[in-house]
C-alpha cells in the first residue's frame, strides 16, 4: 500500500507523514518542520511532473499540521509567533531567492484553504486572523517579484477572509462605466 502510486494511499501517506507533527514531542516540531520546508526548498525543482501532485498535496498537509498545532494550544501568542516565523523564514520568504517560486505560489494557493480547513475563519472561532495572515502580507509588501506580491494579495483578498465578504444582499451590477448601446 505504501510504495502504491494510486491517488487513495498516496494521499493517505501524505497525511500519515503530517500527523507526526502531532505525536512528536512540542520541542521537535519547530525543527521537524524546518527539515520538512528547507527539505521541499532544496528539492522543489528537481520533482518530476508525475510525481508534483503528490508533493503538492504533502505541503498542503504539512501548512495544515501547522495551523492544527497552533490551534491545538489555543493560539497561544508565543508558539503562533514561532510557526509563523518559520512560515516567514521559508515558504513565504521574500529574500531568500533559492526558495523556488512554485513552492511560494503553491503555498499562497492553499494558505486560506487550510486555516478554514482546521476552524480558524469559522465563525467564534479564537484564532488570530490577522496574525495568521502576516506571512501572506509580508509578501504583498516585500516580494521582489511581481506574480508573487499578486498571487498573495489575491489570497488576502479571499471573501472567507473577515472584512472580504461579498454583500449578498446586493444583487446589482456593478456599473461598469458603460451603459450598453441605446437604440
Amino acid at each position: 500500500m505504501w510504495m502504491s502510486d494510486r491517488p487513495r494511499p498516496q494521499a493517505s501517506l501524505a497525511s500519515s507523514l503530517a500527523d507526526l507533527v502531532h505525536i512528536l514531542p512540542s520541542i521537535s516540531v519547530i525543527p521537524f518542520l524546518r527539515a520538512y520546508w528547507q527539505t521541499m526548498q532544496r528539492e522543489w525543482t528537481n520533482i518530476d511532473v508525475l510525481r508534483m501532485e503528490k508533493f503538492l498535496l504533502l505541503t498542503r498537509r504539512y501548512l495544515c499540521a501547522t495551523f492544527e498545532v497552533m490551534k491545538r494550544s489555543g493560539w497561544e501568542e508565543d508558539l503562533v509567533g514561532v510557526h509563523l516565523a518559520l512560515i516567514e523564514e521559508i515558504p513565504c520568504n521574500v529574500e531568500n531567492m533559492r526558495i523556488p517560486n512554485g513552492m511560494r505560489f503553491h503555498v499562497i494557493d492553499v494558505y486560506v484553504d487550510e486555516m478554514e480547513r482546521v476552524g480558524a475563519l469559522g465563525e467564534g472561532s479564537e484564532a488570530p486572523v490577522e496574525r495568521l495572515l502576516e506571512p501572506l502580507r509580508g509578501l504583498v509588501k516585500s516580494s521582489p517579484t511581481k506574480p508573487v506580491r499578486v498571487k498573495a494579495l489575491e489570497a488576502l483578498e479571499d471573501e472567507r477572509l473577515p472584512g472580504n465578504e461579498k454583500d449578498v444582499g446586493n444583487t446589482e451590477k456593478e456599473d461598469d462605466g458603460w451603459g450598453g448601446i441605446t437604440d
